[in-house]
């Protein structure tokens, strides 16, 4: 089980180590969802989390998962193809899309692998990772 504590440092780990101009905003709600807000000069994330849920791995996983898009993001933008980027975003499900999702928690993994090694956890968090990804991408398919 993962405390709201862990939570709060995954955010302070990704705005303060990882990305600079990120916000990222956790807030209370009744079901666990998240998204990434690329266009700004300022990026956003949004992490929502259930209400009186003790245990916080999944909008963990989500804010990595979200993490990811803003990397994605970033080299769409870097390469001129800020279009293809949006498009991915607007597709219910395919296999671009299921592409598209699993380069996502990809680079998510690679960041919440760097914050557990950073943090000193459990390394086993990364299997719970990797069956919410899976789980995730396969409602894509």
């Amino acid at each position: 089980m993962i405390g709201k504590s862990v939570l709060d440092r995954a955010k302070a780990f990704l705005c303060w180590d990882v990305f600079s101009q990120l916000s990222v905003q956790l807030a209370e709600v009744q079901e666990a969802v998240s998204y990434f807000y690329p266009p700004s000069d300022r990026k956003s994330i949004v992490v929502f989390y259930e209400t009186g849920n003790p245990d916080f791995s999944v909008p963990l996983f989500h804010l990595f998962h979200e993490a990811g898009h803003l990397m994605q993001w970033e080299e769409y933008r870097e390469s001129g193809k800020t279009d293809a980027y949006w498009e991915y975003v607007d597709m219910p499900t395919g296999p671009v899309k299921v592409a598209f999702e699993t380069e996502s928690w990809d680079k998510g993994r690679e960041l919440i692998t760097r914050f557990i090694q950073s943090q000193h956890l459990d390394h086993t968090l990364l299997n719970r990772y990797n069956a919410c990804a899976k789980e995730s991408i396969e409602t894509y398919a």
